[in-house]
């Protein structure tokens, strides 16, 4: 039985894949790529597939007549990534990746896991069935052991490696259904606005399901519903850690408040530069994520009389400019960004919903520092009667001024689960823990951080580094990794090593930083290429698969705490907190995981030695 599915190159019971000739499957396999370019060492790489296979298949068939075989399964809305063959019955999904090497290679491992993570996760067919990662090493001999979830086998211990894997009963699938499956991952930042701007639906994501963001949508849905019928002017606040979702269910917010009342108008408004110019050039527009910045210049300089944004979404809210940076920008104004936003929606608005949103511990620049206390302030001084919603942790900041405002509590407006990191949900408790320099706590959460699949790794050579990401995403044109380091890092130090962190080599002015994230791989733009790095300025906000975390000496462990990035002044100081702020983004960037390069420098040498004591795997090319 043969059969056919656009999703793949082949598919078939086991009977009949083994009783097709060489030739004939390889033909049919390079049919299917018609239109991709087909390079000869994938050719040979097939023909060693089908000779492992063909000696491997014959055992399994006997005991397992039911499984259907199935080579080169395109994951949906992945570009590219095919796991080599499935193995697939009702009870389970066998992946098998081939590797024509005569090593195991610490990516390999990890490009199979992420397969198995994925699909156990994303993929709805696969989600009650038990997913098994194999990694085959076919120019190794008699070797069979596992490697953290995967079995790591050489192409002669396959059968016995397959039959230990199959030892349950094994019954028939609908293969079809399963290769139809719905696939929901949660897409990146530019995933979402590109979706929105095509008028897509967002999908239902298990992940964003699990940490409250349809909860959360609902609740300011029915704020938005309330504030339009009644003309209220509402100001709500979403709080969340790093990677909770936040942006993407303020645009999602975006979008749903304009589907749902076609008058309803609504804008995204960030301060974040890199954020506003990577949206704005995946989507081709300035009209739909707006620069916070010079909308306020706009109203301040001229009233803004065009502006009629009823849903208004105020990005990283905590990090509104204060009265002081303001008047830098604007002589003679007295008025935090808070303020002046307040001030604007009641000028210009009948009614409004201001959604702020409040990212926890990322205040890196100066004048950032006043958190929530300066929208505390900006109420003080409104002219109308604001309600305001916020989770009940926030509230409390707002009982001062609460005889000039209706306060509600909703605490489904708190994200505490990071979503960037797939299900790592413990990933930003590590990483307060670890810059926190509470070690003990941090190592705990090293072993459900690693059976969720995240990615943790150091390594004091940086072509390793390098060399891991190239081959683990091999092919993925989708997939995005490079370099971040901290601004302050001491810039001869990191420049011996090829890490460029000088402010000519990072600033907007000096580098595309929307070809940074968007570039195909190929681009000797894109963070692929690895010719330029970015900081904590450009990345927050945003996200690659797998960061390499440059390390710098701004940040030094000294074996029982942190230095005081300014020794002389107090650990709460401005400069101390921006430090430590900084890192906090740095290490929160990754979608898989994370990759510290650490220089092989003995000022350095502390912190290699604590993020090993902490559960960070060094980074070999052999296992």
């Amino acid at each position: 039985m043969r059969l056919d599915h656009p999703r793949c190159s082949f598919a078939s019971s086991l009977d009949t894949f083994l009783s097709t000739g060489k030739e004939e499957w390889l033909a049919r396999m390079e049919a299917r790529e018609s239109g991709r370019p087909l390079h000869q060492e994938q050719i040979a790489a097939w023909a060693d597939c089908y000779d492992v296979l063909l000696h491997t298949l014959p055992a399994i068939q006997a005991q397992h007549p039911e499984l259907i075989i199935i080579f080169e399964y395109e994951l949906p809305y992945e570009a590219g990534r095919r796991p080599d063959v499935i193995l697939l019955s009702k009870e389970q999904v066998v992946i098998l990746e081939f590797k024509m090497k005569c090593r195991v290679l610490r990516a390999d491992v990890d490009q199979v896991a992420a397969y198995a993570r994925d699909l156990q996760e994303y993929h709805f067919e696969s989600r009650n069935r038990k997913v098994t990662p194999l990694l085959v090493v076919t120019r190794m001999k008699h070797t069979l052991e596992s490697r953290g979830s995967v079995l790591v086998t050489s192409g002669d211990c396959l059968q016995e490696a397959l039959l230990d894997t199959l030892r349950e009963d094994t019954t028939a699938c609908d293969a079809a259904a399963w290769m139809s499956s719905r696939y929901e991952p949660l897409p990146t930042i530019v995933e979402t606005a590109q979706r929105i701007m095509r008028k897509e639906a967002l999908p239902h994501i298990r992940s964003a399901d699990s940490a409250g963001i349809p909860q959360a949508l609902q609740c300011l849905t029915g704020i938005a519903t309330y504030a339009h019928k009644k003309g209220k002017h509402m100001l709500a606040f979403v709080t969340g850690v790093p990677g909770a979702g936040k942006t993407y269910l303020g645009l999602q917010y975006v979008y749903e408040s304009f589907q749902a009342e076609k008058q309803v108008h609504s804008v995204y408004l960030s301060g974040n530069g890199p954020l506003v110019k990577v949206l704005s050039s995946a989507l081709g527009s300035h009209v739909f994520v707006k620069d916070l910045h010079k909308q306020i210049d706009e109203f301040v300089r001229y009233q803004a009389k065009d502006f009629h944004q009823n849903i208004i979404v105020f990005d990283e809210g905590q990090r509104a400019w204060t009265q002081e940076r303001m008047a830098q920008r604007n002589p003679g104004r007295q008025c935090s960004e808070a303020e002046l936003m307040l001030q604007l929606a009641e000028a210009r608005l009948p009614w409004c919903v201001l959604l702020v949103l409040i990212g926890e511990g990322q205040e890196i620049y100066k004048g950032e520092s006043a958190g929530v206390d300066q929208w505390v302030t900006a109420i003080s001084r409104t002219q109308q009667a604001w309600e305001i919603v916020a989770p009940s942790k926030l509230t409390v900041s707002f009982e001062p001024v609460q005889t000039m405002c209706y306060l509600h509590a909703r605490d489904q407006l708190d994200l505490n689960v990071s979503l960037r990191n797939h299900l790592a949900q413990d990933a930003s408790t590590f990483i307060n823990h670890l810059i926190s320099g509470e070690i003990n706590q941090a190592k705990s959460l090293v072993p459900s951080l690693k059976s969720a699949g995240y990615t943790m790794l150091v390594t004091q050579d940086l072509d390793a580094a390098k060399a891991y990401c190239t081959t683990r995403y091999k092919g993925q044109t989708s997939k995005r990794y490079g370099l971040l380091v901290s601004s302050k890092a001491e810039t001869a130090l990191m420049r011996r090593y090829g890490v460029d962190n000088s402010y000519e080599a990072t600033s907007m002015r000096n580098m595309d930083i929307a070809a940074w994230y968007n570039d195909p791989p190929e681009s000797p733009k894109s963070c692929c290429s690895f010719r330029q790095v970015v900081t904590e300025f450009s990345c927050q906000g945003l996200e690659v698969d797998l960061p390499i975390l440059c390390w710098g000496p701004d940040m030094i462990w000294n074996g029982n705490a942190w230095n005081l990035y300014r020794p002389m002044q107090s650990a709460d100081s401005n400069d101390n907190r921006y430090r430590v702020n900084s890192y906090r983004v740095l290490l929160t960037r990754g979608r898989d995981g994370l990759l510290v390069f650490v220089p092989p420098e003995s000022k350095l040498s502390p912190i290699y030695d604590l993020l090993r004591k902490v559960g960070l795997e060094e980074l070999y090319n052999v296992y």
